[in-house]
């Protein structure tokens, strides 16, 4: 069973309970996943949901990971047709991306700690039009802070300070690095 629209609203309607001062960032995603095809296919247009992986370590550092060339990110991508959750979609990609597994992370909570919408420029050659990704960024904590290095040439990643992850997510994990330590 794939992720719902139902299932996607709900998550939303909950972040916002959480983060009321971002409702008008999700009132468009809301409104698309109400009246409108799948919301976490791919190809949905104007706009569909991708999620991600905010890993961080016992010592506050932040998982990136680089694949192809590309710049360093968080691991994740688009939902997928088998994904049964958005956090399962983004453990998928934790684990493909930089070859980390479930067992051993603890996840803050079942909802994200951010959702953001991004623009993606259309892709002439992939009949791809301009759209938006409504990333889900979940959080979640490495229990020992070392990860065995991955077995992959393929798999590059990095661990960065939370102090240097930029914007909104920043500052949330920021806060949320704070209360943990209470």
């Amino acid at each position: 069973m794939t992720v719902t629209n139902n299932a996607v609203i709900g998550m939303a309607l909950k972040y916002i309970e959480a983060n009321p001062q971002e409702r008008d960032l999700l009132r468009s995603l809301i409104v698309l996943a109400l009246h409108g095809p799948p919301i976490v296919t791919p190809t949905t247009t104007p706009a569909h949901v991708t999620c991600r992986v905010a890993l961080v370590s016992v010592d506050g550092r932040v998982l990136h990971t680089r694949a192809g060339g590309r710049s360093w990110k968080l691991p994740g991508g688009h939902v997928d047709g088998a994904d049964q959750s958005l956090l399962g979609a983004a453990l998928r990609h934790l684990a493909a991306q930089a070859e980390v597994e479930a067992n051993g992370l603890i996840p803050a909570s079942v909802l994200p700690v951010d959702v953001t919408p991004h623009p993606v420029d259309a892709v002439p050659t992939r009949d791809e039009p301009e759209h938006v990704h409504y990333e889900a960024t979940f959080l979640l904590r490495a229990a020992d802070g070392a990860l065995e290095q991955p077995t992959s040439r393929q798999s590059s990643r990095r661990w960065v300070s939370i102090a240097d992850v930029r914007g909104k997510l920043g500052d949330k994990l920021r806060s949320e690095a704070a209360r943990s330590r209470v």
